[in-house]
This record gives structure tokens, sequence and C-alpha cells, in this order.
């Protein structure tokens, strides 16, 4: 009985123990936030996840106290989701005035798909040493084009010679992929996907119109962008739709509306889920196009986020591909780009593998603003809200294959997060709604975005 008696106290102080919380040190802990688990869809409710250096580090299930050194953010209400990825950008020429509007819309990643090398290795060196504030970059090298290429400054090759030579120049400059484009011919594009085959790099971009979407499929493009390729195959007239002169007439666009046929879309969309190809839609440059003369994108206030000499391009009188159009072509690309958004849900629920692109900065595409854009849209066009997120986070990963570094909030992956105050599962457009972005570990709150809002307008003479 004595023994037991003596016991007693050391039970209760046991006891106490067990309910104390556990002190942990860490750089950064966010307190009592849900987790949004972009793979199932789930949220994981009220969660705490610590950051050391650059790195996600314990992810806490229970209660926990911070020691005094511990940086502690409450995320009481918050919902935590992976740095969202713009998978179609055109960064490295106007990286200066992006950057903040990148960072301030939770877009901690991008890929660059008319890159220069030099200018990129810069870029992330001055952002490793903390000179700059930059999104991490996944670039391609110069446009890889027919001869003449469509746009000065790309590399236009005119046979499969050139092509090899090409791809191998680029390999050697140090890009992470190759960027093909429309005005290749078949026997150029396909040494293109032979030497990148033999080099293991991926080469992406516009299907040619040398070339079908079944061909490049086969051939091993990687990412198709712009929805290129999949209104031509879903035709019931593809023969007359082939002699036209240009797949952007009015005509064309009227050929490929009026002869869609359902059931060779459905095939074609079984087989692209089966193949390795991407899909990139960039719906946001594609509803701007379409629409270029609306007031609503004419008069819409991002503008002043931009230079004057960059807006001052989107008027189509300045375009060489608008300056020309009339008001019957506006009329057939905005029936083609209806019927190309209502075709995004089906995509995704055939298992159809999409990234989340907007194509910046074309006409009323955004840096930064429009990648929200462009997940509203893919919702619109019948995907789910968990579809369009994991199309700018884990996808943007697995795409890179690079999903043990980044895409969700997992232990051991880089800490590029963002904080939102709504869930975005709920409503898409719940991204929008960014309280903190933590980019690599460094944590940019309200107020530091607000600043880079303003800096952007300052840095090209809008601001006040």
């Amino acid at each position: 009985m004595r023994r037991l008696f003596y016991s007693l106290p050391f039970l209760f102080l046991l006891s106490v123990c067990a309910c104390q919380p556990q002190e942990i040190s860490h750089d950064l802990i966010i307190q009592n936030v849900n987790i949004v688990d972009v793979e199932k869809g789930k949220i994981l409710h009220n969660q705490t996840v610590a950051i050391d250096g650059d790195k996600i580090g314990e992810i806490y299930r229970s209660s926990v106290v911070a020691s005094p050194e511990t940086e502690v953010i409450d995320g009481t209400g918050k919902f935590l989701i992976p740095g969202l990825w713009d998978m179609h950008t055109h960064y490295f020429w106007n990286y200066t005035f992006s950057n903040p509007l990148l960072i301030a819309n939770g877009i901690t990643g991008v890929r660059e798909m008319w890159g220069n090398p030099d200018v990129i290795n810069t870029v992330r060196q001055q952002t490793t040493a903390g000179e700059m504030i930059a999104p991490d970059i996944y670039t391609a090298g110069a446009i890889i084009d027919g001869v003449p290429p469509i746009w000065p400054g790309s590399s236009g090759v005119a046979n499969p010679e050139e092509a090899i030579a090409e791809v191998d120049k680029q390999i050697a400059s140090g890009v992470d992929f190759l960027k093909v484009y429309s005005r290749l011919t078949k026997d150029a594009y396909m040494a293109i996907a032979q030497r990148s085959k033999e080099k293991d790099i991926s080469f992406a971009g516009h299907i040619p119109g040398s070339v079908s979407i079944w061909e490049a499929m086969e051939a091993g493009q990687y990412s198709s962008e712009h929805m290129y390729g999949i209104l031509e195959a879903s035709n019931s007239d593809l023969a007359t739709l082939r002699a036209q002169p240009s797949q952007f007439s009015k005509k064309s666009m009227q050929l490929m509306t009026d002869n869609f046929d359902e059931a060779i879309f459905d095939s074609l969309a079984t087989v692209m889920a089966n193949s390795d190809m991407w899909l990139s839609p960039t719906l946001t440059v594609l509803r701007s196009i379409a629409y270029l003369t609306d007031s609503s994108f004419t008069n819409d206030e991002r503008l002043g986020y931009l230079p004057a000499f960059m807006t001052g391009t989107w008027n189509p009188a300045n375009d060489f591909r608008f300056k020309s159009r009339t008001p019957e072509f506006y009329e057939a690309s905005k029936t083609k780009f209806r019927l190309q958004l209502s075709l995004m849900g089906k995509l995704a629920n055939k298992g159809v593998k999409i990234i989340a692109g907007t194509d910046y900065p074309n006409p009323y595409c955004f840096p930064g603003f429009s990648l929200h854009d462009e997940l509203e849209l893919m919702v619109e066009g019948g995907m789910t809200t968990l579809q369009a997120l994991q199309a700018a986070t884990i996808n943007a990963a697995i795409f890179q294959k690079k999903e043990s570094q980044f895409g969700t909030v997992t232990s051991g992956k880089t800490a590029s997060l963002v904080l939102l105050n709504a869930n975005p599962v709920d409503d898409i457009n719940h991204t929008r709604e960014i309280e903190k972005v933590i980019l690599r570990g460094k944590v940019h709150n309200r107020a530091a975005l607000d600043a880079m809002l303003e800096q952007a307008k300052k840095a090209v003479g809008r601001g006040n």
C-alpha cells in the first residue's frame, strides 16, 4: 500500500506531461491551417506546417508550442495550397516588371516558352544570391520554326539537317526543353522528334500545319499549346478543311465549328489521354484574341500594371496578325472559342493531362493576374475546381518530372506556398484571395504583396 501511495505523484506528473503540447523549433510554422490536398481534393483541417530554410519540414497533426526563435503565422480559418505555376509564358524580356505581378498573384514558377538561356541563368543567379525576387523557371530556348519563321528572332530551319543542328545547339546552351512552331516542314519536325528522343529532352509547342495531332502524339510531342489540332482532327469533312489556305481564316474556323464531330472528338480524347502528350489550352489568350475589340478587355483596370509600349501593341491596328480582321472574322473566332471552351470538361474527364498557362504578354494576358483567369475559364468550360487547381500545381510538377520537389504541401518539398483566405475547392476564384505568399521559405505578407503591385505600377510609369 505504501509503495502504491508513493507512486501516485509520479503517475500524476506523467499524465500532466503527456497533456502538455510539445515545444518545437523551426524557422517558421503556420499554425492551425487547412491544407488543400491537391491530389485527392481533401481538406486537412487544423494542421501545423513547419518550414526550415527553403523546405517544408514536419507537418504536425496535434497541438504544438513554438520555441521563442520560431516565426509563427496564424493560419486559423485559412487554406494553404502549393505555389501556382503559369505553364505558358514569355518571361525573359519582361521579367523586371512582371516579377512583382507574378509573385503578388501567387505564381511561384513559370514555363518560359521562348527563352534566352543566358538571361534566364542570370535571373536564377541573382535570385539565389537574394538580389531579385523571382519565380522558378523552366525554360525553352529560341522557337524552332520553319523558313521564314513567323517571329523575328526565332530559329528557322529548312530541313532535317538544320533541325538536328539546332536541337544540338540548344541542348548545349542548357535549355530544359525545345519549343517547336507552326511553319516547320514535316521532315524537319520529325527530325526534331527523333533527335529529342536520342538526347532525352522533351519538345513542346505548336503542332505545325504540316503535322496532324495524331502524328504529333506518335512522334512524342510532350505538350500541345492553344488547343491546336483538336478541332481539325475532330472534323467530319477533313478534306475540305485541309484545302483551305490557312487554318486561321474565317472560312477555316467556320468549317471547324460547323463540321465538328463529337464521336471523332471522343475517340481523339481517349487516344490523347493514353498518350504522353499534355495539353496546355491557354484559354486566356484564345478568349482575348476572339474578343479583342470587346470593351470588357480594352477597359481592363489591370492595364495600369503594364508599360504603354506593351499595351500599345495590343491594339489590333498595331499587330500584323489582327489588323486586317473584320467583324465577321471576330464572330467566327468567338464561335470557335466557345466550342473549344466547351470541350475542357470532356477532355479532363477522359483523362487528358492538362496544365495551366496564359501566354502572357499577348493581348489582355496579364502576368500573374491571368493565371486566375485561366483557372476560372477551365471551370467555366466544365472542369471541376480540383482539376483546375491541379493544372496549376501538381500537374506542373508531374509534367516537369519534379513531383518529388514541389506541387503538393508535403514534407521535404520546396516551401513555395500560397495562403488563401477561402477554400479554392469550393470556388476556384478563391485562388485570388491571397493572404501571404511563401516563396522558397521566405514570407511575403499582404502588405508586402500590395507593395509589389504598387512597385510594378511605378516601374512602368503609371504609379502615384
